[in-house]
């Protein structure tokens, strides 16, 4: 009630000011209303037992959360009992969860793997933003068959792959199934959050939930509306405040050293170009990684001899456009609070894109000899700091990679202003750097602004402070609900001399427009389809050299969402291109200089997410430069058991050029196969097909991870040539082969 006195006082006081006043004390009273009142977390009782029972007298005392059923009837009534209590000791936040189920035999338990796990098992766990700065979170969830899955959520859960599942953390569960339903305990080690304590507490937020998937049926504290889309349970903004008193400064301190030993083989022509040699090398190497908390909210991680053998391989992908093909950063050392150092300018281009360390454009690994990673945070100030120095190989000298990041939360929890600053420089002294400023102001309780500036520097250009080609701007305004009319534009301009060493821009010297709009309807209680509606939105870019327009593409489309988590997509896509320099499509054939205008129409679709086999396509096809091309695609995921799991992709493009007499068909075809002996050992097996190179990759990977932090990796690459006609001289029967064996083991001390 305070609160709202307080909020009327300011409209009172704004009468009498000017308007710039005026907007800001309505964005305060935005803020005031919008906060809730922190609850106070109870401690578990003395010699509480961790084995996954809310056993009688440990927490008899706390009262269980308040949870409402989000799905697939908001604010219905729950077809099960579910009990969750949170508590903590000196050491340890506690989750209990009692989820009772009256036909326990028809709980999904499709999933024992680290970080696996779909809509077709039973979910149960919470997200924690340990530093309540209503931006950033983890994930930390279970299932009935004791997996753990953690994950890092950034930028409030918004934008383009907002979450991160490499991320991984110290912790533990217990999960029990028995006759009456399954029954969880997790802990979390106050040493793998990062906290500030402010007059003897701490205030995170937190929210939890439990999943039952075969009825697509979600039990959520606090209550979440589904407007807020399939991301909005991750959301940190929504979740519920928690206090915690008299937690002493944790201070993590883990010493991880690995060994990797093996044998790699590859085969490349010699100097005249006339034969392929054999190059066969025995690995053997040693490095070490430490995770040192200077504080309870700064954590300071040191690398040598960086290795990431372990990490998955990318997949395959097939360029028909002209323009660079993103890849996602999938290496550990990379994901500690990576949002911290986001600075994104569109969809994918973005001012720090940590793959430009120790991996060169190819997508082969650059050795790094070291690094050190500080991230943490100060009252309302966010920090971040990489360094990582590379090897010196026949091909590229020595370079260091910088970057660092400071941002404020200024005006409510919601807004922040920031900096970003990179650098790489080699022992010869040539760099390249970038700064760049950025604001992200919440203005309305779901209207945000977004401004960014930036600006590169290197040897042989001088620097001006306000030269428009050596700089970038960025303007966005978007509304985030997903309920009824939403709204969204932008604004930016990139100059002909802006350019960074570490970042990824997909373009050169444009400026941009784009705007988005739709309108969702969410259907009653009584229907089976929980949203549908229309969207129109899309962008231009013009050269700036002309003034010309380059490209334009915009979508009209109407999407249906079920509340089994079926969806269907129909619209179709308006594209115009001027190519101004003719340019090779897939390395097949060459595009002319023209302009050129096709639209297309696509069709989308995904079974009921909460069943055993899950099946998404997609089918577009239309005109396609001076051509016409059709893609079809199709995602298939079988859940044999919870020990064993497939999953498929099949892409297949068919493209004419008729007036040139000119076609190629291209497919990419991935198999992953899983199995799943326990929580702690699994065997996963990829293949690929890529038409285009007529190239087999495979991968198999054996893990054993009895704790986190001890891992046992057996690693097997390769890739088969299936035309070795293609080229002259005859290709080898392999590019590379390699077996390679990494074993790593963390001393806590």
């Amino acid at each position: 009630m305070h609160k709202v006195l307080f909020a009327l006082k300011c409209i009172f006081a704004a009468m009498k000011t000017s308007p710039a006043v005026i907007a800001l004390i309505f964005i305060l009273i935005g803020s005031v209303i919008h906060a809730e009142e922190s609850i106070p977390v109870q401690r578990v009782a003395e010699g509480f037992q961790f084995d996954g029972f809310a056993g009688v007298g440990e927490w008899d005392h706390i009262a269980p959360l308040n949870m409402t059923v989000q799905t697939p009837s908001y604010h219905g009534d729950p077809t099960e009992t579910t009990v969750i209590k949170l508590g903590y000791d000196d050491t340890y936040i506690y989750l209990s969860g009692s989820l009772y189920d009256e036909n326990v035999d028809k709980i999904l338990v499709s999933d024992k793997q680290r970080d696996g796990g779909d809509a077709s098992t039973d979910w149960f766990g919470m997200v924690i933003d340990s530093y309540n700065d209503k931006q950033n979170s983890l994930g930390f969830f279970t299932t009935p068959t004791g997996n753990r899955f953690d994950a890092a959520i950034s930028n409030d859960a918004q934008g383009r792959n907002p979450m991160n599942v490499s991320w991984n953390a110290f912790w533990d569960v217990q999960s029990n199934l028995t006759k009456d339903g399954w029954f969880v305990e997790m802990r979390i080690p106050f040493s793998s959050l990062q906290y500030q304590i402010v007059d003897g507490e701490v205030t995170m937020g937190i929210t939890v939930w439990r999943y039952i998937g075969r009825k697509n049926e979600m039990h959520v504290c606090p209550d979440i509306p589904p407007d807020l889309g399939e991301m909005g349970l991750w959301r940190p903004s929504q979740a519920k405040e928690y206090v915690f008193e008299g937690i002493a400064v944790k201070k993590p301190f883990y010493i991880t050293p690995y060994a990797l030993t093996g044998y790699n083989r590859s085969n490349e022509l010699d100097e005249t170009e006339t034969v392929y040699i054999s190059d066969n090398k025995f690995v053997r190497e040693v490095g070490l990684d430490v995770k040192y908390g200077i504080s309870n909210n700064y954590t300071l991680d040191l690398t040598v001899n960086t290795d990431f053998a372990q990490v998955e391989v990318d997949d395959q992908q097939i360029n028909l456009s002209r323009f660079s093909l993103f890849f996602p950063e999938k290496r550990l050392f990379f994901q500690q609070r990576a949002g911290i150092f986001d600075f994104g300018i569109g969809r994918r281009n973005n001012l720090f894109y940590s793959r430009r360390i120790g991996i060169d454009d190819d997508g082969n690994a650059i050795p790094i000899l070291g690094g050190v990673r500080l991230t943490g945070r100060s009252g309302d100030f966010d920090v971040g700091l990489i360094s990582m120095q590379t090897q010196k190989t026949d091909d590229l000298v020595s370079n260091n990679y910088s970057v660092f990041r400071v941002k404020k939360r200024v005006i409510n929890e919601n807004s922040d202003l920031g900096v970003l600053v990179t650098n790489n420089i080699d022992v010869d002294g040539n760099y390249n750097a970038a700064y760049g400023l950025d604001a992200n102001i919440r203005i309305f309780k779901n209207d945000f602004i977004s401004l960014k500036y930036a600006q590169t520097l290197e040897n042989d250009l001088d620097f001006d402070l306000f030269n428009p080609n050596q700089s970038l701007f960025w303007f966005n305004y978007s509304q985030r609900p997903r309920r009824g009319f939403t709204f969204g534009g932008s604004i930016s301009r990139l100059g002909s001399d802006f350019d960074t060493n570490l970042g990824f821009i997909d373009r050169d010297d444009y400026t941009r427009w784009g705007i988005r709009a739709q309108y969702n309807w969410f259907r009653g209680n009584d229907s089976k389809i929980l949203s549908h509606g229309p969207r129109i939105g899309g962008v231009a870019h013009w050269d700036n050299a002309d003034n010309k327009l380059n490209t334009v593409f915009y979508g009209i489309n109407y999407t249906w969402n079920w509340k089994n988590g079926a969806r269907v997509e129909i619209g179709t896509r308006l594209q115009y291109d001027n190519i101004t320099e003719e340019f090779d499509l897939a390395d097949v054939v060459t595009i002319p200089v023209d302009d050129y205008f096709y639209p297309s129409v696509q069709f989308q679709f995904s079974t009921p997410s909460n069943a055993p086999f899950l099946f998404m396509g997609e089918f577009q096809t239309g005109p396609f430069y001076d051509g016409e091309k059709t893609t079809i695609s199709f995602d298939p995921t079988v859940n044999v058991s919870s020990s064993l799991k497939l999953t498929a992709n099949f892409q297949y493009n068919n493209v004419n050029f008729n007036v040139r007499n000119q076609r190629f068909t291209s497919q990419i075809i991935r198999v992953k196969g899983l199995v799943m002996l326990s929580t702690k050992f699994s065997i996963s097996s990829f293949i690929q097909y890529n038409s285009l190179d007529q190239l087999f990759l495979g991968n198999i990977r054996m893990r054993y991870n009895p704790r986190e932090g001890n891992d046992l990796f057996i690693v097997y690459n390769s890739d088969l040539n299936a035309e070795r006609g293609l080229e002259q001289p005859q290709l080898p029967f392999t590019n590379q082969q390699s077996l390679l064996v990494k074993y790593s083991y963390t001393f806590t001390l």
